[in-house]
């Protein structure tokens, strides 16, 4: 059987304990803060980024993993003995991280094959973990990438913002928007689709309450059609532990499912949507 290793980018958000379950490696990309250049998750954190933001009122730019950036990544991992490697990218249309890819793996006779997932965040765990088991079922790397391909337009993902103040500071929203939101304590969601983030319903209230409607509403407009096997919470960094237990507690009453994992969004999330930010991912059958 061909030694195959799967891999992703840092916007996977992947809990270093699914990535250590099932042995994926991930490709930091950049956080940028002027002169600055540091590794997502590697040298910088989501807790850094929101304190940074607190004590100087500093956000930071994102970039993606260069030509040369992939070009090590794979290396290092054919240096350990693998053989082949299928990389699970950020979605296309949001970054040039797939193409960059995609330009480095002509550098390995076909051995490195580039998936764009179309999606972000959890999405694309969800999508590498799929990968990793259709590698035990002794799939062959072609038709793994098949059946992941297969798999894209099934995931499902989107996210409840607790504020709108960092859309407004990296200029993806109007000071108009952001005052009538603020004013009137809205909590815009937004979800991924078609490769795309596109603003959906608005929930209005406090935090607790509009994240309990969202998971109970996101659910019963896939009723039937959820893949109970796995579904994800996805949380920026500053919501409490205490308050991830209860949000996972409160996510079971409402869906029976095998597995539920809770992630933290990393620093590029955490960058774009600030605080507070909730989100569910799941698949459809």
């Amino acid at each position: 059987m061909t030694k195959l290793m799967i891999t992703t980018d840092s916007t996977a958000d992947m809990p270093a304990s699914v990535a250590e379950k099932y042995d994926i490696r991930v490709a930091p990309l950049h956080v940028l803060y002027n002169d600055e250049d540091f590794a997502d998750g590697v040298d910088i954190t989501p807790e850094d980024i929101l304190n940074r933001y607190k004590e100087r009122g500093e956000l930071p730019s994102t970039s993606a993993v260069t030509p040369d950036g992939y070009l090590n990544f794979f290396k290092e991992i054919f240096d350990e003995g693998f053989e082949e490697i299928i990389h699970i990218a950020f979605c296309s249309e949001m970054s040039s991280t797939y193409q960059n890819a995609v330009i480095a793996s002509q550098e390995f006779d076909g051995k490195v094959h580039v998936i764009d997932s179309r999606v972000l965040s959890s999405g694309m765990t969800l999508l590498a973990i799929r990968a990793c088991e259709f590698r035990e079922e002794g799939f062959k790397p072609n038709r793994i990438c098949d059946l992941v391909n297969d798999l894209i337009e099934k995931n499902v993902g989107g996210f409840l913002l607790s504020q709108l103040e960092f859309l407004h500071k990296g200029g993806r929203c109007s000071s108009v928007s952001l005052l009538g939101a603020n004013l009137l304590n809205i909590k815009p969601t937004i979800v991924v689709k078609d490769g795309a983030m596109t603003v959906a319903k608005k929930y209005r209230g406090k935090d607790e309450a509009c994240r309990l409607k969202y998971l109970k509403e996101r659910l019963d407009e896939y009723k039937d059609v959820i893949d109970t096997r796995r579904i994800v919470l996805h949380m920026t960094c500053d919501i409490s532990e205490k308050d991830r237990k209860y949000y996972k507690k409160e996510l079971k009453k409402l869906i029976d499912c095998d597995e539920i994992i809770v992630s933290t969004a990393g620093c590029v999330i955490t960058s774009h949507c600030g605080p507070g930010t909730f989100a569910l991912f799941f698949m459809t059958k």
